[in-house]
C-alpha cells in the first residue's frame, strides 16, 4: 500500500470513527429536548414523529418510494440500494417549531428548536448497503390548569385547582441493510431499537380549605425492546430517463416490553423536581412490568420519475392501533387505526447548469392528511398540512443543505377540545464523501 492508499484508510477511518462517536453522543442525551407542547401528547404513547429526512418532509413526509443517489430515505430501508456505491452518506437535522394552542376560552404559543436526527449509510458489498441512525418515534410534553370554578367561586372552601404535566419521548436506533436480488428490485430489513421514558404528573390541591391535603399522582413508563421492518421497491423502466416506481414497507405487530411506576401521595409539600408529584403520606404505588405493542403497519407509495427534472409522489399508510395495546390511563381516550394520505412533488429547473445556481436547486412541496389513533370524546384527531422544501447543492458535489417549512392544523375546539396551528422549519445537512473510490496513478 502506497502512502496516498495509507492515507485515505486513515482518513475514511477516521470519518467512521468520529460519526459513530457522534451517534452515541447523541444517543446519550439529545432527545431529552421538549419537542411538543400539545395536550394530546398526554394520551396513549404520546404524539407520532414522522419518519423520514430532509428531503421527505419538504414533500409532505412522503417517501414510500422514494429512492436517490443523493439521500438517506429511512422510510423504507429498500430505498438503501440506491446509494452510490463509491460514498460515504452523512445526514443530520435541526427542527425549529411554533404550537398555537387554541380552545374555546384560551390562547397559548409555544416554539422551540433543537436536533430532529442522525443518520449515516455506506455500501458494503456490491449486493448491500448499509445505514444506521437515530430518530425519535413519539413525543410527550404539555402543561394545563383546570378548575371547578364555573360551578363553585374562588373564595369557596370546595373549589380546587387541577394541575397536569407531562415530558420524555420514545426513541429508535436502527441499522439497515438492502440487496438487490434482481434488476430493478430493491429489499430492505430495519433492525431497530425502541427506548425511553414518559411522565404524567398530576396535582389535585383546595387553596381555601386549610384542613385538605393535596393529592398528587406520578406515572413514569419506560420502554425498551427491539423491532423490525421491512420494504421492497421496484422500479419499471418507461424509457432512457423515465421510470415508475412502486413502494411496499411492512411493520409486523410486535410485543414492546417496559416498565410502569405508579405512586399516588397525599400531603402539604410538594416536591420540586417533579412538580406535580406530592411528597408525604402513599396512597398507592404500584410497580409493573408493562408490555405495549407495535401494531401492524403497512404503506403503500408509487412514484413518477423523470431523471434529473422531476418527480411526483403518493403514500399512503395504515397503523392498526385499535387492535394494539397502549399503556398509561386512557380516560376519555380511546383508540383506532391510524391512515396517512401524502404527495410530493421534487423539480429541478437544470441539473446541468454551470452558470446558473437556481437552475440545479431541487424545489419541492408536499401536503399530507392524518386520521391519527386517538379518539377524545368521540372525536377522532386529525391533522392536515403543507410543505416546501429547498435542496441546495454544495459546489458540483452531491453534498446539499436542505431546507424545509411545514405549516398544519391538528384536533380542534369543538366540544371543548383543542385545536392545534403549527409550523416547523427544518435545516439538513446532506454530506458524502467518496471514501470508496479507488485511484489508479501511471
Amino acid at each position: 500500500m502506497d502512502l496516498i492508499e495509507f492515507l485515505k484508510t486513515m482518513h475514511n477511518k477516521y470519518i467512521f470513527l468520529s460519526a459513530s462517536l457522534l451517534f452515541l453522543f447523541l444517543t446519550s442525551g439529545i432527545f431529552a429536548q421538549q419537542r411538543t407542547y400539545s395536550p394530546y401528547s398526554r394520551y396513549g404513547i404520546g404524539e407520532i414523529q414522522e419518519s423520514g429526512f430532509g428531503r421527505n418532509f419538504g414533500m409532505g413526509n412522503t417517501g414510500i418510494a422514494l429512492k436517490s443517489p443523493y439521500h438517506l430515505n429511512d422510510m423504507n430501508p429498500a430505498s438503501y440500494a440506491s446509494m452510490d456505491s463509491i460514498s460515504f452518506y452523512f445526514e443530520g437535522g435541526l427542527t425549529g417549531f411554533s404550537q398555537t394552542l387554541k380552545t374555546p376560552t384560551d390562547e397559548n404559543q409555544f416554539s422551540d428548536i433543537n436536533f430532529s436526527y442522525f443518520a449515516l449509510g455506506f455500501p458494503i458489498a456490491r449486493w448491500g448497503f448499509f445505514s444506521m441512525g437515530l430518530k425519535p418515534t413519539s413525543v410527550v410534553g404539555y402543561e394545563f390548569f383546570n378548575d371547578n370554578s364555573a360551578d363553585k367561586a374562588m373564595s369557596d372552601p370546595a373549589y380546587y385547582k387541577y394541575n397536569g404535566a407531562g415530558s420524555g419521548n420514545i426513541a429508535r436506533a436502527y441499522a439497515g441493510l438492502a440487496v438487490i436480488p434482481i434488476e430493478n428490485l430493491s429489499v430492505g430489513m430495519h433492525f431497530g431499537y425502541h427506548f425511553g421514558n414518559l411522565k404524567h404528573n398530576s396535582l389535585v390541591q383546595f387553596p381555601n380549605d386549610k384542613f385538605a391535603q393535596s393529592v398528587g399522582t406520578s406515572e413514569k413508563i419506560r420502554i425498551n425492546d427491539i423491532h423490525f421492518d421491512f420494504g421492497a421497491q421496484y422500479e419499471l423502466e418507461l424509457g432512457t430517463e423515465k421510470s415508475i416506481i412502486f413502494g411496499a414497507t411492512l411493520i409486523p405487530e410486535q410485543k414492546m416490553k417496559g416498565e410502569i411506576v405508579r405512586l399516588v401521595g397525599q400531603g402539604t409539600t410538594i416536591q420540586e423536581e417533579d412538580r406535580m408529584v406530592v411528597v408525604a403520606d402513599t396512597l398507592a404505588y404500584s410497580k409493573n412490568d408493562v408490555v405495549s405493542e407495535v401494531p401492524l403497519s403497512y404503506g403503500l407509495g408509487v412514484a413518477y420519475n423523470i431523471d434529473h427534472k422531476l418527480l411526483m409522489t403518493a403514500d399512503y399508510s395504515s397503523s392498526l392501533y385499535s387492535k394494539a395495546k397502549i399503556p398509561g390511563e386512557k380516560g376519555n381516550m380511546t383508540t383506532t387505526d391510524r391512515q396517512k394520505y401524502a404527495f410530493g412533488v421534487e423539480y429541478i429547473p437544470n441539473d446541468r447548469s454551470v452558470d446558473f445556481y437556481l437552475g440545479r436547486i431541487r424545489y419541492r412541496l408536499g401536503t399530507y392528511y392524518i386520521q391519527d389513533y386517538l379518539v377524545i370524546g368521540g372525536n377522532q384527531l386529525e391533522d392536515f398540512g403543507i410543505s416546501f422544501g429547498l435542496g441546495m447543492p454544495l459546489k458540483r458535489s452531491k453534498t446539499s443543505l436542505n431546507v424545509g417549512f411545514q405549516w398544519g392544523q391538528r384536533g380542534t375546539s369543538d366540544n371543548s377540545l383543542t385545536k392545534e396551528n403549527y409550523a416547523k422549519v427544518t435545516l439538513n445537512l446532506t454530506l458524502h464523501e467518496f471514501w470508496f473510490m479507488q485511484r489508479k496513478f501511471e
